[in-house]
């Protein structure tokens, strides 16, 4: 069986559970009709410009609407081959873990992937202290970090889970730059947290999981969804963000979702689908309905059922280094070469008898 028909059964596999879990709503193939308008001429997505984040953020959404990256040509360009041809050039561990993930996802080996292996990449950017990247990346990138490295079947470093569990909020929150004090923390980073740690292992009837999730329920807003965080100087109003990324950990933590409604029958998913425009983008908030891509590529992956995640594969060790410092190949090669050389001069020997 090839990897990207194993791929496609995990994943057939993945989604029959999950439609189990989430109710199917309508809006993916509008958003995705939406989301092709903003395909920029090299095939990735930015404004004005693509970056390798926002394209690898709308491939693993194409990825979970059901459809297939590698079939949004647009000059010639797809969203892969943006990837592939900006690989070499990524420098922080969120984009690498983004990327990883996509690729993971489109069916692409990312030990391979525009020429790098980006798992080796990836993996020597853990820091002595437990944190993945450098001084540009926090909470996120690190979590994602870690849910890249499930993507492709590698072990997580207990270093790194540690690094999440020991920057948990008393209240169950993270705050995004890893910052410990009480009232510093959000939504969001929590439920990447969350996500992330029941990749690595973490039981989801385990206290640390349990007290974010009991912080969530306290979080949730009458029309269903949940805000960046409450309280907050900046308001409370719910948001497509903050409301996607919540339920994709409510799902990962395998919450029956029957029990998270307030108000006339409102869910998080509902309230996420309330977000969406009539283009089939989606909107940050209610009250500032313009189209807002970060929201759509988020919401539909949530809204679909998927966690990250989306897909996984095996991808195996990094492929040994074709001279190792001991020199043992290179004097092998001398001694082949040497009696090369000498089969030769015999040869020549007799022609001359």
């Amino acid at each position: 069986m090839s990897q990207k028909t194993c791929l496609l059964v995990t994943l057939l596999l993945l989604s029959s559970l999950l439609l189990t879990a989430l109710p199917a709503l309508a809006g993916a193939p509008e958003a995705m009709d939406w989301l092709r308008e903003q395909q920029n001429d090299d095939g990735g997505f930015g404004d004005p410009d693509s970056t390798v984040g926002n394209t690898a953020d709308a491939v693993q959404a194409i990825v979970a609407a059901g459809e297939d990256p590698g079939a949004w040509n647009k000059n010639g360009n797809t969203p892969l081959t943006f990837l592939a041809a900006n690989a070499a050039d990524i420098v922080t561990a969120g984009d690498i873990a983004k990327t990883i993930m996509a690729a993971v996802d489109a069916g692409e080996n990312p030990r391979d992937f525009g020429g790098v292996d980006l798992v080796a990449v990836l993996e020597a950017m853990l820091g002595s202290d437990g944190k993945f990247g450098g001084e540009n990346d926090f909470q996120g990138a690190h979590c994602l970090s870690i849910l890249a490295l499930k993507s492709v079947s590698r072990p997580v470093p207990v270093a790194a889970v540690d690094y999440i569990k020991n920057s948990q909020i008393e209240d169950g929150t993270w705050a995004w730059n890893f910052a410990t004090t009480a009232g510093e923390g959000d939504n969001n980073s929590a439920a990447l947290a969350v996500m992330a740690l029941l990749a690595a292992g973490e039981p989801a009837d385990g206290e640390i999981i349990q007290k974010t999730i009991s912080h969530f329920a306290g979080q949730q807003n009458e029309d269903g969804g949940f805000p960046y965080i409450n309280p907050s100087a900046y308001g409370t109003d719910s948001d497509a963000n903050s409301t996607a990324v919540v339920l994709q950990a409510l799902i990962a933590a395998g919450e029956d979702l029957s029990t998270w409604v307030k108000g006339d029958a409102n869910t998080p998913a509902t309230a996420l689908a309330g977000f969406q425009n009539d283009d089939g983008s989606f909107a940050w908030q209610l009250a500032f309905p313009d189209s807002n891509f970060l929201a759509t590529v988020q919401a539909v992956p949530a809204l679909e059922g998927k966690v990250y995640p989306i897909a996984a594969m095996t991808v195996g060790e990094a492929e040994p280094e074709t001279l190792p410092e001991t020199g043992g190949v290179l004097l092998s090669a001398a001694w082949l070469v040497l009696a090369g050389l000498a089969v030769a001069g015999s040869g020549a020997i007799l022609r001359r008898r």
